[in-house]
Parts: structure tokens; C-alpha cells; sequence
């Protein structure tokens, strides 16, 4: 007897953060920060990913930056993204890009350069702007963890990005209604438990 399939898949996450060094002089690309996602299951599901795109995760201040020379957390700066929508007359298109299709155990990678600006930011003259990777110091070893706040799909559908999106006989999606209306879902939300996720070492060199 086969063993039935559970009412919705199980979604995981790895990350990584390559290479493991920030450098001012050196004219290498800055790291880049790596997310993971890997469905369990046995079926293809379709996600909208709003929520575990490492640029607004670092943008939104969600992960935490531990200083383990100076045993402080480096402050940062959070971004705001206030989505209101736009009045009911105006069209709002689907955002299409936004749509994932994460196939049973073959891992979907999202990046996001994890770095610095060229000219420093002169952290100890100018506080207000030496905050988050660019409150990096020379010779400190930091820390990289999982902060609060993400790891949440609120929007997934069994299916391949092109079935979903314009299903037969249902037509395609309708953009607002994905975007703004939050309680609007075809499943209850997936949680990816990204608070598991380990520490990341890395070091800020000259």
C-alpha cells in the first residue's frame, strides 16, 4: 500500500555565503549571499516568492550581523516597503517574475551580493552610514544568523509555473488579488524553518 501524500509539501532551506571574505582593495566581485529552497515532496508546487529573496531579506535588515572580534551585533539599517495597493480603477499586471516553480528535491538558488562599496564608509566618522555590511571593520571575524522575520511562503499551488499562472478553464490569476490580498490563498502558508539554518563564519580583510 502506498503511502499518501501529505495535504502540502514540506519546503527547506540551506544558505551559503561565497566567498567568505569582504575585501576594499581587492577587485574581485563582492560576495554573494545564497538561498536555497528544496520541495519534499513527490509533486512539483508553484510558489510566489515575496519573502525569501536574500536582496530584501539584507535590505529589510533580517538577518543578523555578530561581530565576534568586538562580541557586539553590528546595527543596521532597515528598509521599509510599504505595498499599499493602488486605487481599484488601476490595472495592477501580475507579476510573473515573482512565480517559482520548485521541483520534488532539486533545489532553486536565490542571490544577492553581499558586499561593500569600494570607498569606505568610514565607519567611526560617520555612524549613521557604517551600518549593516558596510559597518564591516578590517581584521574582524563576524558572524552570519538567521534573524526574524522571513522564511514564510504565503502563496503556493501544486503545478508548474505555466499551469498555474493560466490554469484551463479558470483563466489567468489576477495580479492585485495576489498581491494585496494577503488573506486570499488557495493552501494555508508554508513555513521554512530558517531560524535551523547554521551560522555563517566570515572575516573583513584589508
Amino acid at each position: 500500500m502506498e503511502e499518501e501524500e501529505p495535504s502540502e509539501p514540506r519546503v527547506t532551506a540551506d544558505w551559503s555565503l561565497e566567498p567568505t571574505k569582504h575585501s576594499y582593495s581587492s577587485s574581485d566581485a563582492p560576495p554573494t549571499l545564497k538561498v536555497s529552497l528544496t520541495n519534499h515532496a513527490t509533486r512539483p508546487i508553484t510558489i510566489y516568492n515575496e519573502s525569501m529573496i536574500p536582496s530584501k531579506v539584507l535590505a529589510e535588515g533580517k538577518l543578523i550581523i555578530y561581530d565576534r572580534t568586538s562580541d557586539t551585533v553590528v546595527d543596521q539599517i532597515r528598509t521599509r516597503y510599504c505595498d499599499f495597493p493602488p486605487p481599484t480603477k488601476v490595472h495592477v499586471p501580475l507579476r510573473e517574475r515573482m512565480f517559482y516553480t520548485l521541483y520534488p528535491m532539486e533545489p532553486v538558488v536565490f542571490t544577492a551580493t553581499f558586499g561593500r562599496s569600494k570607498t569606505p564608509s568610514q565607519p567611526d566618522s560617520y555612524p549613521q552610514r557604517a551600518r549593516g555590511v558596510h559597518g564591516l571593520k578590517i581584521g574582524h571575524e563576524y558572524v552570519l544568523r538567521p534573524g526574524k522575520g522571513w522564511g514564510y511562503i504565503r502563496w503556493w499551488e501544486w503545478g508548474e509555473k505555466d499551469e498555474v499562472i493560466d490554469a484551463p478553464g479558470r483563466g489567468k490569476l489576477d495580479g492585485r488579488e495576489i498581491a494585496y490580498k494577503q488573506w486570499k490563498t488557495p493552501h494555508p502558508g508554508l513555513h521554512v524553518h530558517v531560524e535551523e539554518l547554521p551560522e555563517i563564519s566570515f572575516r573583513c580583510v584589508e
